[in-house]
C-alpha cells in the first residue's frame, strides 16, 4: 500500500486504478439496454423504467463528504478555499447545530428548509453577497440564537469544479457551547461515505478531540487528515507538530504509522483563490489536497458506483432475457405441450404467493420482537439516567445552596441535551443493528424464493438460466438528513413558598431536594417518551418498507414468468398458425439483449 492512501479505515484506500473491471462506457450499455428492451412493448416497460434509473444513478452519484473539527479550526476557511469563494461565515463567530450542505449547481444559489410547514427560502447571489448575508442570518448563533427561526438545513450550490464529484457537509464544530452538538454530529456520519478532519498546531490536539475521532472511526469508512494554519509556524515548529500529530493517531487513535496529513494553511489558500494566485494556492497546501481530493473521489464514485450499478443492470437484463426466452419457447411449443406447462406452472406460482403471505406473517413477528427489544431497553434507562441527573443536580444544588432550585434548574437545562442526544444515538445504533439483522435474514428467504419461481419456469419450459446475483445496489445517490429536536428540561413551576423562607437551611435544602427529584423523574419521563416515539415510528416505517419490497419482489419474479407464458398463450390463440412466425423477431430482440448482458459480463 502506497503511502497515499493510507489515510483510509475501510477498504476505499486499497482500490486500484477505476475501471480496471468495468466496461469501457456503462452509460451506453444502460441506454441501448434501455432501447433494446423498451422495443419490446409494454411488457417490458417496467424493465426499461429500472434501467433508466440506473442511468440517473450513474450520471449524478457524488459522494457525501462531511467536514468535521472543533471550533476555531479553520473549517468554515478550508471550505471557503476550496469552493473558491468566502461564503460560509467564519466560526469566530459561535454557530448553531445545523448543517450545510454544499453542492453543485451551474449559479451560487441557497435553499434554507424549515422544521415545519412553511416553504423553502430561496435566494440567488443578486446582489452580489446576498447568499453569504442571508446564511449567516441562520446559521449562526448571534442571527439565530439555538435556531429559534426553526431552520432545519440550508443548502448551498454552487460551481466549483470539485463539488461535482462530492457533496461538502459543514457540521457543527465539537467543542462549541452547546455540547450536545457533537452527539448529533456523531448520530449524522454514518450517512456520510468520507470526512476531512482538521485540527491544527494552535492550540494542540485535544482529549475532546482524540476521543471524537475515535467515534468518527466506529461511524465512517474514509477519513482524510489536515494539520491547518501552517503559516503560523515555522518550519521547525510545523515539523514538530506534524510528528506529534502523528504520534497522537498512531499510538492514540491506532492509525498506520504511514498516515498521510496534509499540511495546509486554509487562509492563504482563500486569498489564493479570491485574489487568483496560482503560485499562493500550491504555498497553501490545498492545491494537493484538492488534486488528491478529486483524484480520489472520482476513483471511489467510479469504482463503487459503477460495479454496483453494472451488477444490476445485469441482473434486469438477465430478467427481461428469461421472459423473452418463456415467450419464444411457449410460443414454439405445440399446444396441448403448453396447456401442461400452463398448469404445472400455475401450481408452483400458487405455492410462491402463498409462501409470499407466509414470510408476511414471520416479518410481522420480527417487527413485533425488535418494538419489544425497544421497549425493554427504554425501560433499562429510566432508573440509570434518573440517577444520572439527580447528580448533576445535587452537585449544583451543593454549589449554590442560597438558591439550590435554580442552581439545578440550571445545571440540567445544560446536560439534558447532551445526555439525551447520546441515548438516541445509542438506542438508535442498537435497534437499526436488530433490525439489519433480521431484514437480511427476510431478503435472503425472498431472494429464494423469488429465485426458485425463475428457476422453476426456466427448468419447466427447458430454457437456459443463470443464477441472479442479490448485492443490493450501493446508494451512492442519497441526501443526508440532520435532525434538529428540542429536548425537554424546563421545571414545571414551583413556587418556593413565604414559609420555605423562614425554615432552616438544613430543612430548606431537603425540600429543595425533593421537589428537584421529582422535576428530574419527569424530565427523564418525558425526553424517554420522546426517544421512544421516534424510534418507534423509525421502526414501523423500516419493515413497511421492506414488506412492500418483499411483496413487490416475489409478485415480479410470478409476473414476468406466469406472464411471459400467459401473454404467449393468449397471442397463439388469437393468432392461431401466425404466432410462430413472430420467433424469428424475438430472436433477434433475445441476441441483442444477450449481447449487452456479455459486454456487462
Amino acid at each position: 500500500m502506497s503511502e497515499n492512501i493510507t489515510y483510509s479505515f475501510g477498504n476505499f484506500g486499497q482500490a486500484g486504478a477505476a475501471g480496471a473491471d468495468e466496461p469501457e462506457n456503462l452509460a451506453a450499455i444502460l441506454s441501448d439496454g434501455q432501447s433494446a428492451v423498451a422495443a419490446l412493448g409494454m411488457d417490458y416497460t417496467g424493465y426499461a423504467g429500472q434501467l433508466a434509473t440506473l442511468r440517473e444513478k450513474l450520471g449524478e452519484g457524488r459522494i457525501n463528504l462531511a467536514v468535521l473539527g472543533q471550533v476555531k479550526r479553520g473549517k468554515s476557511t478550508l471550505l471557503n478555499a476550496l469552493i473558491g469563494e468566502e461564503i460560509l461565515p467564519s466560526s469566530v463567530i459561535p454557530l448553531t447545530a445545523l448543517p450545510t450542505f454544499i453542492r453543485y449547481g451551474e449559479r451560487l444559489h441557497l435553499t434554507v428548509r424549515y422544521s415545519d410547514s412553511r416553504p423553502d427560502a430561496e435566494f440567488d447571489d443578486d446582489p452580489a453577497g446576498t447568499v453569504a448575508r442571508q446564511l449567516a442570518a441562520v446559521v449562526t448563533e448571534k442571527a439565530n440564537p439555538r435556531n429559534n427561526k426553526g431552520v432545519r438545513e440550508v443548502e448551498i450550490a454552487h460551481p466549483a469544479a470539485i463539488l461535482k464529484e462530492a457533496v461538502f457537509i459543514d457540521t457543527p464544530g465539537i467543542g462549541s457551547t452547546f455540547t450536545h452538538n457533537t452527539e448529533a454530529t456523531l448520530a449524522f456520519l454514518p450517512q456520510c461515505d468520507a470526512a476531512l478532519f482538521l485540527v491544527s498546531a494552535d492550540p494542540p490536539m485535544t482529549e475532546g478531540e482524540l476521543s471524537f475521532l475515535r467515534e468518527v472511526r466506529s461511524r465512517i469508512g474514509t477519513v482524510f487528515f489536515l494539520l491547518n494554519k501552517a503559516d503560523y509556524l515555522s518550519p521547525p515548529e510545523l515539523e514538530t507538530a506534524v510528528a506529534f500529530y502523528r504520534e497522537i493517531l498512531v499510538t492514540s487513535a491506532g492509525l498506520d504509522p504511514g498516515i498521510r496529513i496534509f499540511v495546509v494553511s486554509a487562509r492563504k489558500g482563500l486569498l489564493a483563490k479570491t485574489g487568483n494566485n496560482p503560485g499562493l494556492w500550491e504555498e497553501s497546501g490545498l492545491l494537493d489536497v484538492s488534486e488528491h481530493l478529486i483524484g480520489f473521489l472520482a476513483r471511489e464514485k467510479s469504482r463503487v458506483l459503477h460495479a454496483a450499478v453494472q451488477r444490476r443492470a445485469n441482473g434486469i437484463l438477465r430478467e427481461a432475457e428469461l421472459r423473452l426466452n418463456l415467450s419464444i419457447r411457449s410460443l414454439k411449443l405445440p399446444l396441448e405441450e403448453l396447456d401442461r406447462k400452463v398448469a404445472a406452472f400455475d401450481r408452483i406460482a400458487a405455492e410462491a404467493m402463498q409462501q409470499r403471505v407466509y414470510a408476511q406473517d414471520i416479518l410481522a413477528g420480527d417487527r413485533r420482537r425488535v418494538q419489544e427489544a425497544l421497549e425493554a431497553r427504554i425501560k433499562d434507562l429510566r432508573p440509570l439516567l434518573t440517577e444520572h441527573l439527580r447528580q448533576v443536580a445535587a452537585g449544583a444544588m451543593q454549589r449554590d445552596d442560597d438558591a439550590p432550585e435554580k442552581a439545578a434548574e440550571k445545571a440540567l437545562e445544560e446536560a439534558v441535551p447532551t445526555v439525551f442526544e447520546h441515548e438516541l444515538g445509542t438506542v438508535s445504533a442498537a435497534v437499526a443493528e436488530d433490525i439489519f439483522g433480521r431484514l437480511d435474514a427476510h431478503r435472503h428467504r425472498a431472494d429464494e424464493l423469488a429465485e426458485s419461481i425463475r428457476r422453476s419456469a426456466a427448468e419447466l419450459f427447458k430454457i437456459p438460466y443463470h443464477v441472479k446475483e442479490h448485492r443490493a445496489v450501493y446508494e451512492l445517490v442519497r441526501k443526508p438528513y440532520w435532525v434538529e429536536r428540542v429536548w425537554e428540561s424546563s421545571f414545571s413551576p414551583v413556587p418556593a413558598g413565604l414559609l420555605a423562607g423562614f425554615l432552616p437551611k438544613k430543612m430548606r435544602m431537603g425540600r429543595a431536594e425533593k421537589q428537584v427529584a421529582q422535576q428530574v423523574d419527569a424530565i427523564v419521563m418525558r425526553n424517554l417518551e420522546n426517544i421512544r416515539w421516534e424510534t418507534l415510528r423509525s421502526i414501523e416505517e423500516s419493515f413497511r418498507a421492506f414488506s412492500t419490497e418483499l411483496d413487490t419482489g416475489i409478485s415480479q419474479a410470478v409476473e414476468a414468468t406466469q406472464g411471459a407464458i400467459r401473454a404467449a398463450r393468449a397471442l397463439r390463440e388469437e393468432k392461431k398458425g401466425m404466432a410462430g412466425s413472430l420467433v424469428p423477431v424475438l430472436r433477434r430482440h433475445e441476441n441483442e439483449i444477450a449481447a449487452l448482458i456479455r459486454k456487462l459480463e
